[in-house]
């Protein structure tokens, strides 16, 4: 996002602040690409918003940015690592480096501790395969969320046990994503389960995406559902507009769109299966 974008938004985020409770800087990219991320959360954080958080690769975390990171008040951030193992989290997450990754996020760690903060948490998201053994898949999704991979739990032990928590989910099939079949399946939980009317992304968040787009939700990476653009409208006039309530009434009435048809937050729940298999440690 460009500073002149930026600075829009920000004056939205001011003009609206009674309304807004959280701000998340990520939508799908990486956000330390951007050199100006660490002004940018302190910004926002000024404006007295009570939680700001971003999402990261944790490949560009070096100590200049890790201490800005740190100065910068974010209240947490999130280090994505898939899988069951150290292998599957690398071959999921092309051109990242699990070594590479944990090393910088336990140099995040330590130079917390050195300066007694406690911003950001450190959270590890994890998303984990199905198995293609679908009677199995069932029982694995009724067990609710899955469990902590004991890779991680190693890796993240001692000193760091305490300053990292776990958010682990099962991968789903994302909305107007395409598919390799190569590697991955579909596995349809309760295709029989009655589509939803109401939509929660919908009605208390709004997206924006790097040139100022507004999206459906945070489920859209490639801007299927524009709404309006920041840089012509205001927030609050984007949000009342015709798009919007259109928008809003089609999944009122079940007559979803074609993002909304795909999505698991409306439509019965498709998660993939890892059908290729990586044993690597």
């Amino acid at each position: 996002m460009s500073p002149e974008t930026f600075d829009i938004v920000f004056e939205n985020i001011k003009k609206n602040i009674d309304s807004i409770n959280v701000v998340v800087l990520y939508h799908g990219g990486e956000p330390l690409l951007n050199k100006n991320f660490a002004k940018i959360v302190r910004r926002i954080k000024d404006l007295g918003i009570p939680f700001v958080k971003s999402v990261s690769n944790g490949m560009l975390m070096n100590q200049s940015v890790i201490d800005d990171i740190i100065d910068s008040n974010l209240d947490v951030i999130e280090f994505s690592l898939d899988g069951d193992s150290s292998g599957t989290s690398d071959f999921v997450r092309r051109n990242c480096d699990y070594g590479k990754v944990v090393a910088n996020v336990k140099a995040l760690i330590d130079s917390k501790i050195a300066k007694k903060s406690d911003k950001p948490r450190v959270f590890i998201s994890n998303t984990q395969f199905l198995s293609p053994e679908f009677p199995q898949a069932g029982q694995l999704l009724n067990s609710a969320i899955p469990k902590t991979p004991s890779y991680l739990l190693k890796e993240f032990s001692g000193k760091y046990a305490e300053e990292v928590s776990f958010k682990c989910t099962w991968a789903m099939r994302w909305p107007h994503i395409e598919i390799d079949e190569a590697i991955y399946g579909l596995y349809y939980h309760s295709p029989d389960e009655e589509s939803k009317s109401y939509c929660d992304h919908t009605e208390n968040t709004i997206t924006v995406r790097w040139n100022g787009d507004i999206v459906a939700c945070c489920y859209d990476l490639t801007s299927k559902e524009v709404l309006g653009n920041v840089n012509e409208d205001a927030l609050e006039k984007i949000w009342n507009n015709d798009n919007y309530l259109n928008l809003r009434r089609s999944i009122d009435k079940k007559q979803f769109t074609e993002l909304c048809n795909n999505c698991n937050v409306v439509k019965p729940a498709v998660y993939l299966t890892l059908k290729k298999a990586v044993v690597l440690d």
